[in-house]
């Protein structure tokens, strides 16, 4: 009780504190943080993200409005007293100073959502704009990172791009979003800041290091599927995961 009073006192000044202003309120402070030297601020990022974001919303015919929101105010948890004090809590404040300043609950549950899956078995956004929302944050930062030459070489993998990967898998072949993978690495790649790679080969490189995650996806969570299988349908290279899906089940079961 002596170690947790005082944190729970130190989490009660926070929430009152920090509520004196909203997330939208914070949105410019997000300029002052730096997201990597080359790619400019926290706020250079969140506006990448919302603009991929709407794009996947239009493709898929979903609400754009709640998406390109939730976007603007995603990263905003982070310039608070709170988050400052307890990092792991990002997100997860957004959603409730996001529901305290009267957004729409679909806006702070994307809020939340868009950190998912964290690790590996993690559970998946469960909303529509979650999703595009998650997918859209992972895909950037992919695309940030490769187009300035940092991309993971043997155990390194600083910016969790694996992870990053292997989620964007998860969730758009178990949330079934039907969707132009190329298309969309395209996108994410034309709203990266003058990079060093040329964008035709930054793609078909983004391309290969997710089918690469797709593969290990797809050996772990079928023990009987056959390397030749797969390499039967990649050869093919679906435009769309959830295709892809389809398309090796028809296979094996032939």
């Amino acid at each position: 009780a002596r170690v947790i009073r005082p944190r729970l006192a130190d989490a009660a000044f926070f929430w009152d504190s920090d509520r004196k202003k909203s997330l939208d309120d914070r949105r410019e402070s997000l300029r002052d943080v730096v997201y990597q030297r080359d790619l400019g601020s926290v706020f250079d990022k969140s506006q990448r993200v919302g603009r991929l974001a709407t794009w996947v919303a239009r493709e898929l015919d979903a609400d754009t409005a709640t998406v390109e929101r939730a976007a603007a105010l995603a990263q905003c948890d982070r310039v608070t007293g709170m988050v400052g004090e307890f990092p792991d809590l990002q997100g997860t404040m957004g959603r409730y100073y996001a529901i305290s300043d009267g957004e729409p609950e679909a806006v702070a549950d994307a809020i939340a959502e868009h950190y998912l899956p964290r690790f590996a078995g993690d559970v998946l956004p469960e909303s529509a704009a979650g999703q595009m929302l998650a997918v859209a944050d992972k895909l950037d930062t992919l695309a940030g990172v490769f187009s300035i030459g940092k991309k993971p070489s043997g155990n390194r993998d600083p910016f969790g791009l694996r992870r990053a990967a292997l989620g964007i898998v998860r969730i758009l072949i178990e949330c079934g979003i039907d969707i132009d993978l190329k298309a969309m690495i395209e996108r994410a790649v034309a709203e990266q800041p003058e990079g060093k790679a040329a964008p035709a080969e930054l793609c078909s490189e983004l391309y290969a290091f997710i089918s690469e995650r797709l593969r290990r996806y797809f050996l772990d969570r079928d023990s009987g599927l056959g390397t030749e299988t797969f390499e039967a349908v990649m050869v093919r290279q679906p435009a769309s995961l959830v295709d892809f899906d389809r398309r090796l089940a028809a296979v094996q079961t032939f």
